[in-house]
Order: structure tokens, then sequence, then C-alpha cells
């Protein structure tokens, strides 16, 4: 991937362009792929379907008189990785702009080159911004400094590349502190449990479900907006998607994916401790029904994946098992979730249910109807299987264009989504039980369940017997 070496020549000019093509050949799935096709094929519209990985770089590249639109490049920063690192690419763009600075007389005027560096900087903008933890390696922020300096024309436009490497070591910054935080906030796990004859916990703190959701959304919108599009990416390179827990630890940038997804099991884990650490029946069922009205609150919100993650715990089998209980749950407050959670069609229900949000958000007159938290776990399965296609090269030689532009359409609608500020007021002592309440072990959650509701079939005694006799006398 290393380009010519440029030849100065006679009043700063470079003679021969440095090179910024791919190497002749790139490996994919064990297959040595060749790009000697120079072309882009466009349908009738002039909306680019697919080209050789050169003409689709070279289309990237910002001069004196191009800026590829931010949409485009965003595309392709977000796609090529699979075929190219950031740092390589950042390094092709380098040897791109000092060709431009050199290979023309009329490049070398400052009316010439405060063009370049405005098309130029609008390019870093749409890097740093959307895909910022690209330059978590001080090499990257080198680069883009040097590319700066060699842009960079007046103290004016001194000072607006100073503004994006602030904002930049900003975004960087908080990340950072975001990542220690959490891995300085421990799970509490109640062992031995503690029950209760009266009716306690979340739903006595706070009586409002629709306060609860709120604060669940708070808690989603922080946790998935640390989440980066190249995590993503390399979580979808990662390989098979069937257990996103245990894939999310194989991807070696998916740190805050595995947080997100911490969280989803965390805030099951909690619904079932919260209905478990009632002894009594009728507090049981009262705290089903709270449960459900907050995922009712939550589906009006638009905060899809606490939704899930509370039904996930309705349905734990600790909690599904207690027929006795469930007899007594208001059957009417189900009807809405079984609707939304039905998998037929691929959960086409929930799907026109999030279509809703957006049209809602897309006209939206107050800020508390532009929330938008997709259920995470089908949203990854989702960008998945348009990925997959992303990497396969045509039968031409050409990368899938098409392919690319869907992908990153999914991702700029989610960039749009977690980044949007929480518009519900913050409740300090809600937030802090959703997050630091103790939960019980999956071991106790079984056990008690055995202990409310008798085991009746053969399975479930065993079961029964093997807990009571692993338990502490």
């Amino acid at each position: 991937m290393n380009g010519t070496t440029p030849e100065i020549v006679k009043n700063g000019l470079i003679k021969e362009k440095p090179s910024v093509s791919f190497s002749t050949e790139i490996h994919v799935n064990g297959a040595s792929l060749c790009f000697e096709t120079n072309s882009i094929i466009m349908d009738s519209d002039g909306t680019i379907l697919s080209g050789a990985a050169e003409d689709l770089l070279q289309k990237m590249l910002p001069t004196r008189d191009y800026c590829p639109s931010r949409q485009f490049t965003f595309t392709l920063l977000l796609n090529l990785r699979a075929f190219i690192s950031p740092w390589d690419l950042l390094q092709k763009i380098l040897q791109h702009c000092m060709f431009e600075q050199n290979s023309n007389v009329d490049n070398f005027r400052r009316e010439s080159r405060v063009k370049m560096f405005e098309n130029v900087l609008q390019f870093c903008q749409e890097w740093t911004q959307n895909i910022p933890y690209d330059f978590r390696d001080a090499s990257m922020r080198d680069r883009l400094l040097e590319l700066f300096g060699l842009c960079s024309v007046d103290s004016s436009t001194q000072r607006k590349c100073d503004e994006l490497m602030y904002s930049l070591r900003s975004t960087l910054s908080k990340l950072e502190r975001y990542e220690n935080a959490l891995r300085s906030l421990q799970q509490n796990v109640e062992d031995p449990p503690i029950q209760s004859e009266l009716f306690v916990g979340l739903a006595n703190i706070c009586r409002d479900p629709s306060v609860v959701a709120q604060q669940l959304a708070h808690i989603e919108l922080e946790r998935l907006s640390m989440i980066g599009p190249d995590e993503l990416v390399e979580l979808m390179s990662s390989g098979d998607l069937e257990d996103l827990h245990q894939l999310s630890e194989k991807a070696n940038k998916a740190t805050n994916i595995q947080h997100y997804v911490a969280w989803f099991n965390q805030l099951t884990t909690l619904v079932a401790t919260e209905i478990l650490r009632h002894s009594r029946k009728k507090f049981r069922v009262k705290t089903i029904e709270y449960f459900i009205d907050v995922a009712k609150e939550c589906i009006n919100i638009g905060n899809f994946n606490s939704l899930m993650a509370i039904v996930a715990g309705l349905s734990l089998h600790p909690i599904a098992r207690l027929k006795k209980t469930w007899a007594r749950v208001e059957k009417s407050k189900l009807e809405i979730l079984q609707h939304q959670l039905d998998p037929t069609g691929n959960f086409v229900s929930y799907r026109a249910t999030l279509k809703a949000a957006i049209w809602r958000w897309e006209g939206a007159k107050q800020d508390t109807e532009k929330v938008i938290i997709p259920f995470f776990g089908l949203l990854i399965k989702d960008l998945f299987l348009i990925y997959s296609r992303c990497t396969v090269i045509l039968p031409n030689g050409h990368l899938n264009f098409a392919m690319f532009t869907q992908f990153a359409e999914q991702l700029r609608n989610l960039i749009k989504w977690k980044n949007r500020p929480c518009p519900f007021k913050r409740n300090p002592p809600v937030l802090q039980y959703l997050l630091l309440a103790a939960n019980y072990s999956d071991k106790n959650l079984l056990l008690l369940s055995y202990e409310y509701e008798s085991p009746e079939i053969s399975v479930e005694k065993e079961e029964y017997r093997r807990l009571k006799e692993d338990s502490p006398k």
C-alpha cells in the first residue's frame, strides 16, 4: 500500500503524483482479489452502485475544486475499513494533499489554498465527529495534525484546526472518563437474598411508572451514545452473531457494546429480583403489573431496548413458571406487550411500532417526542445481515457501494438517535436504584421461585433438590 515517493522538481512542484491506490491484490476470505478495473457503475439517476476500489477512493479525496458530500465520506470511511486500516487511509489522504498542493502553480495561490483547506477541513470534520474513536491512537492524532500543518494557510485556518482538535480531544476524554467510571461500577449480588413480606423495592420508591421509564431512557441514551460506529463494524467483522454477549467479548474494540449488553442483562435480572423479593403473592402480582406499566411507558417514549429487557425479565424461567402468581395478573395489561413481542414475520409488529416512532420524530414539535432507542439485539442482527454483503467482492472486482450506502444509512440514523440529549428531568434516587440495586444470582432466583410455588414436573423437582443441597445451611 506504499505510494510512489514524490520527486520534487523546480518551483517546488511534484513531478509525479504519489499513488493513493490500494495494493493490486487484497485477500478476503482466503481469496486473492485484483482491482485492475477502473470504473464506477451508476444507475440512471446517477446513484453509484459499485466501483473499483481505487476509483471510489479517488472520489472521496478533497481537492481545491471538489469536496465529497459528508454522506459519501461517511459511507466510505465506514466501509473501506474492511479492506484498508484507518491509519493507512489517513496516510494516503496526506499523500494526496501533498500532491495537490505541489502539482500546479495555481494551487500555491492563497485563494486556492484556502479552498483546498476548507474542503479538507469538512472531510476531517465528518471523520472526527462521526467516527471519532479512530483517533484514540496517538499516531492517528499526530497524522491528523500533520495534515492540518500541511493545509493550514493562516491564523484563521489554524484556529479552525485547533477547534476541531479541541472538540476531538473532548470527545475522547469523555469516553475515557465513561469507561473508567463503568469499570469501577460493580454490580452487587445479594447473596443470601433478603425477602420481604412488605411492598418494597423500586415500585415502592417510585409509584409512577412513567418516571421510571424516563430514567431508563437516561441510562439507555448515555450508554448507547458511547458506542462508536467503528466498534459496531468491529463487532460485525467478528463473526456469527448467535451469542451477542460472547461475541462482544471477542471483538477487540467493542468495549462499549459490552457495557450496553451488560446493562440489558442487568435490567432483565433486576425485574426478576424485584418480583421475587416479595414473599407474598399479592405483592409479586403488584410488582409484575408495575413493570408491565413501565414497559408500556417505554413504548410511549420510544425506548424499545428497555421494553425488551423488562419483558425478558418477566419471561425468565423463575418468573414465567409462577402459574398461581400470573393467574392473578390483569390480563389486559399483557395484551399490548404480547403484540409488540410477537416474533412473527421477523418482529413485524415491533418494526411497525418503531417506524411509527420514527415518523413521530420527524414531525415532532416537542423534545419528548424525539426519542428513539431501538432494540439493540435486533438492530445488531439487522446490521450484520447488511454488513455481510458489504464485504463480498462483486464478480467484476468491484466493491458493492449500494450495500455500503445501505449500511451507512442505518448507522447514520443510529448516530442521530443516540446523540439526542435525553429530554426528561433526572430523578437521582430512581437512577441510583436502577444502576446500583443489588440483584439476586440466577441460582437464588430459581430457588426462591420453587419455594414460592412448588415444582410440579420431575425435571423441576430434581433441579430444586440440587439447589437445596448446594445452598449453605
